[in-house]
């Protein structure tokens, strides 16, 4: 298994990301962890540098290029038969990997997203180096104070309590920062579209393309990260997304740029979403 974390200028999460996989309880030489550095120009590479000796990581720089490349180019440098993907700003449960492997087993063509929390932290920097134990404590410490996303509860409503969905719109859950595929998969579909440099929308864009290949979803819940949400720009989300949606129409025109932007940005349901792209009357995923 290959683990694929793709980062840029945020040292001190990707440092507890780090601390997080270097716990995992899967054996260690079951697995590898590549990240790559899309372009930092922050402390990335001493993080990289010092992390746990026993962990099986490789680094690899690249310049600045998106989080699309960044995945496709850590794919490309792995080994693993099943692939992986979690950000560097995510600190897995101990679990993690181990369940990703577990969903896999019968060697189904099959995504498996994993339980996505967000955990809010005040002045983080001063506080990386406590963060690992905080969120392993059981019953307590910031586990305590875990929340699913408001977009990831929506996107992630069409399983039921199997872990299974046979929803047309699955691909609105393909959340690269915890997803799995195995590799053969990931190169039938091609891999991330480079063409998305901005943030946003490149991986539900691949997961469109993998439903069109017949590809089942399921949720493993035991498979969980944590996310370490963090400040943007004003108007980083509106903007980047927008840019986003463009590409994802002209690949795509039977999903209209303003749908995407509705469900991301304005709050449309997914049962609505899926309505209105059935309207159109051109999806042929919506008359599957």
């Amino acid at each position: 298994m290959s683990v694929v974390v793709p980062t840029r200028d945020q040292a001190s999460r990707l440092g507890v990301t780090l601390r997080a996989f270097a716990g995992q309880d899967h054996p260690p030489d079951a697995w590898e962890l590549i990240v790559v550095d899309d372009g930092s120009r922050d402390g990335t590479a001493g993080v990289l540098a010092s992390a746990a000796p026993g962990l099986p990581l490789r680094a690899v720089r690249t310049p600045p290029l998106g989080r699309a490349a960044a995945r496709n180019r850590g794919v490309r440098e792995s080994s693993g038969e099943l692939i992986i993907f979690c950000d560097g700003d995510r600190a897995p449960v101990p679990g993690f990997v181990r369940a990703h492997a577990e969903a896999h087993l019968d060697g189904a063509r099959r995504v498996v997203v994993g339980d996505i929390k967000e955990v809010y932290v005040s002045d983080f920097d001063s506080r990386a180096e406590s963060l690992g134990g905080l969120l392993t404590a059981p019953g307590g410490g910031l586990e305590r104070t875990a929340r699913t996303p408001a977009f990831v509860k929506r996107v992630c409503g069409v399983y039921d309590a199997t872990g299974a969905t046979r929803s047309p719109v699955r691909w609105l859950s393909f959340l690269s920062g915890n997803v799995s595929l195995r590799r053969r998969l990931f190169d039938e579909a091609g891999g991330f579209d480079e063409e998305f440099t901005e943030w946003g929308l490149e991986h539900l864009e691949l997961g469109y393309r993998l439903v069109g290949l017949g590809a089942e979803f399921r949720h493993c819940a035991a498979a969980r990260n944590h996310h370490f949400a963090h400040r943007r720009p004003a108007g980083f989300y509106r903007e980047s997304l927008e840019a986003s949606a463009r590409v994802f129409a002209r690949r795509h025109p039977e999903i209209p740029a303003g749908l995407l932007l509705d469900l991301t940005l304005r709050g449309l349901t997914v049962t609505e979403f899926e309505r209105k792209a059935a309207e159109a009357g051109r999806a042929e995923w919506a008359r599957s």
